[in-house]
């Protein structure tokens, strides 16, 4: 019997698999064969994870990036119950979730029922316990160290801002356009990302007169190619649970720009120059001192490796295991 069976949404969200195998765990990624702990590495493969430990009698952890305020801020989970191998779930009339109600319902059912649950921050771990009423353990994950380090020294002309997100609301990618509009030098701005704005964006960046281009299909060399690219990235959320973004740009020696919000002080706030959410003209102010400051020091995001995040995650596992 396999000691976990590893639940991850993406290839990134199983990156420290063979780093805990190398420690001595046995993992697998897929199959059915028995394992004694189910780790969902998202709240999107909680449900997986959770019908594989009631089938195989494991224990049950679940890794929580956010709980994003446009879905759960306001409002209480709808009651649901699991039963016959199906939930249950009973909406409320009114005073429920804003968004996505089932999936949040289900979701805190899952964490109030989990052997343990994990967070990548201590704002997340703050919001689990206010929004599900849950206690989790602060296990900060990592960013892909094998691929983002500083590079060639070839950076684009005109100087480039790089941002690389979702395209979506709190992403706030339209003060990054605001801010390349105040800027009294050139700047051109590269947006890698999908998304509902991207229409929105693309039509600002044309009022304002600002040089962007919005990539939606970039690749991992496409992305590590813009960072090393870069002058300047810039990262100006309202929201995030991690923040990986800027860590990946530190580790590649790029200088940042990002809000100054709890996770961003958390993991790059000796990194980065941090400026207030929605503060357009501070903003600007960041990225210019940024286009003439030196390359970021990889070193202060060493916390933040394969390696690191692997030795984070064994003792909680193998405390489950004992």
């Amino acid at each position: 019997m396999d000691d976990v069976r590893w639940f991850a949404p993406n290839p990134y969200g199983a990156l420290i698999v063979p780093e805990l195998r190398r420690l001595g765990l046995t993992i697998s990624t897929e199959g059915a064969a028995p394992a004694r702990i189910a780790l969902a590495m998202s709240g999107l493969r909680a449900e997986a994870a959770w019908r594989f430990a009631r089938a195989h009698r494991s224990r049950l952890v679940l890794y929580l990036w956010d709980l994003p305020p446009v879905g759960t801020a306001r409002g209480r989970a709808d009651p649901v119950w699991w039963l016959a191998g199906h939930f249950l779930r009973l909406p409320r009339p009114w005073g429920g979730f804003a968004r996505r109600r089932g999936y949040y319902s289900r979701l805190q059912y899952l964490a109030r029922r989990a052997d343990a649950v994990l967070v990548p921050s201590c704002m997340t771990r703050e919001i689990v316990a206010e929004r599900f009423g849950v206690r989790s353990a602060l296990v900060p994950y990592c960013y892909d160290s094998g691929r983002f380090a500083p590079g060639p020294g070839d950076k684009a002309s005109p100087p480039l801002l790089v941002t690389v997100s979702r395209l979506i609301p709190h992403k706030n990618q339209a003060a990054v356009l605001r801010a390349a509009a105040a800027l009294r030098r050139p700047v051109q701005v590269r947006l890698i990302g999908r998304g509902p704005e991207q229409v929105r964006l693309e039509q600002l960046a044309a009022a304002l007169g600002v040089r962007c281009r919005v990539e939606t299909t970039a690749d991992d060399a496409a992305v590590t190619r813009a960072y090393h690219e870069a002058a300047v990235a810039v990262c100006p959320s309202r929201f995030e649970g991690f923040g990986l973004t800027p860590i990946e740009a530190v580790a590649a020696g790029v200088p940042v720009v990002a809000s100054d919000i709890p996770p961003h002080r958390e993991h790059v706030g000796r990194a980065a120059r941090l400026v207030p959410v929605d503060d357009d003209a501070a903003l600007a102010r960041a990225i210019d001192a940024a286009l003439d400051a030196p390359a970021a020091d990889p070193a202060l995001v060493r916390d933040l490796t394969i390696g690191a995040a692997g030795g984070r995650f064994l003792p909680s596992l193998q405390d489950l295991l004992r």
